[in-house]
């Protein structure tokens, strides 16, 4: 009896050690799964762009914190209209960092929440595309994404382009930008009006280089040296007053009678061509429209926050020499004009930049266009005491009329945005001179 009291006692105690053991291991486990694994994210849980699983609060807040920091140190958020950048500064955002912690849902992606300095911003704004042209923009959908980003903790991004945020129900593209009006058409009358009905609208593309040449040349239509260079000397005057950069461009040895000096701009299926950039993020369009006696050609598109004005220096004149040949077919008092002398000229095209409180910003030489003078020639009659006198041979008389007449090209460079030179180079035009005696200048 003895030993079967004794092996109950040992029963009970080892039941009752084995309960107080298991029920402290197993009360622990409960706490723990029940409380503390309540105070920890689920795996999965996402703030922002941050992984807090299995993070206490105060632990998610602190990693939160850390990304925002790092982020604050490398972001270079910009806004950009044309050619005017402003960078966006980290102080304009408030990170809400323990109400994000507060409003996340275990296992899920939730939202890190982010405030903006909404005057702050208006401000920067205003810097870039002018107070006066803010209306145009959407602002609510520019805010919207610029705080997504700065929720997402995203660097290094591009700038975020205004144009992008323009209202398109107000037509804003359609505005007429600037526009130039060529008349006395003369001879190419006919030919560049039909070419202008069939090609009523160019489109220059945003960030593209445009070459005129190229574009003759897609379209498969035959046109006249002298019809290019009056349709590329009309979008010439019309896009120079813009940001647009002239890349290339050519003049004429003579100004053709229906461009106004300074605005020429030759074109030839050889080697001579018009091109310039539209350095914008949005496109712009060219329309041309044929009129009574010439046509007309604006460029519509998103206005410009700066004014660029042209300014034309005063013309300077070079008078022309007197060329006299002499003729045996010619009695010695005789005399006829071979060709009438015209002056030649010379005129610095030069823009000006101003901001919208009409401050000038700065001054840009464009171009020298030279035009040298044509010299006249008079064939008198021939003296027979100077023919056999003079010692001028017709080999002579040549070389000193081709001297005269300047038969090579000339080029003159103009600087682009890129630092490089465009060639702007004057044309040959070729013309034959019947020597008929001995060579003079008055």
């Amino acid at each position: 009896m003895r030993n079967k009291a004794v092996v109950k006692l040992f029963l009970v105690i080892v039941l009752s050690t084995t309960y107080l053991i298991s029920f402290s291991q197993i009360g622990a486990f409960a706490y723990e799964s029940i409380f503390l694994k309540h105070n920890r994210f689920a795996e999965g849980t996402m703030i922002g762009s941050v992984d807090v699983s299995g993070l206490s609060k105060k632990e998610a807040i602190n990693k939160i914190v850390q990304h925002v920091n790092e982020w604050k140190a490398v972001q270079r958020m910009t806004i950009a209209y044309q050619e005017r950048k402003e960078a966006i500064p980290a102080d304009l955002f408030a990170f809400q960092i323990e109400q994000s912690i507060e409003q996340a849902v275990d296992g899920q992606k939730s939202q890190l929440f982010v405030g903006l300095d909404e005057k702050q911003l208006h401000f920067l704004i205003s810097r870039v595309v002018g107070e006066n042209f803010i209306s145009l923009f959407d602002i609510e959908r520019l805010k919207h994404d610029i705080i997504e980003t700065a929720a997402a903790l995203k660097a290094n991004l591009g700038p975020l382009e205004m144009a992008d945020y323009v209202i398109k129900e107000q037509g804003i593209g359609q505005k007429i930008i600037s526009e130039a009006v060529i008349t006395n058409l003369q001879g190419n009358h006919s030919e560049v009006l039909a070419w202008i009905s069939k090609h009523p609208t160019i489109e220059i593309k945003e960030k593209s280089q445009f070459s005129l040449a190229n574009y003759f040349k897609e379209q498969s239509d035959s046109l006249s040296s002298e019809g290019m260079s009056l349709i590329a000397s009309a979008i010439y005057q019309t896009v120079l007053p813009t940001n647009f950069t002239i890349m290339e461009r050519h003049t004429s040895r003579e100004l053709p009678n229906s461009i106004p000096i300074g605005y020429e701009a030759k074109v030839d299926q050889q080697n001579r061509d018009f091109i310039f950039y539209n350095p914008n993020s949005s496109s712009y369009t060219l329309e041309l429209q044929a009129l009574n006696k010439g046509f007309k050609v604006a460029l519509k598109g998103l206005p410009f926050v700066n004014k660029y004005v042209i300014k034309l220096d005063e013309v300077e004149y070079f008078e022309p020499k007197t060329i006299i040949q002499y003729s045996p077919a010619l009695q010695p008092n005789e005399t006829r004009l071979k060709q009438e002398g015209k002056q030649g000229m010379l005129v610095k095209v030069k823009k000006q930049v101003y901001d919208e409180q009409n401050h000038l910003l700065k001054t840009e030489l464009i171009a020298e266009d030279f035009y040298p003078p044509v010299h006249k020639i008079e064939i008198h009659g021939l003296d027979i005491g100077i023919s056999t006198e003079s010692g001028v041979t017709n080999s002579e008389n040549d070389s000193m009329l081709n001297n005269n007449n300047g038969q090579n090209e000339q080029q003159k460079t103009a600087p682009t945005d890129d630092g490089n030179e465009s060639i702007h180079q004057d044309s040959t035009q070729d013309s034959s001179t019947d020597n008929q005696g001995e060579i003079y200048e008055k």
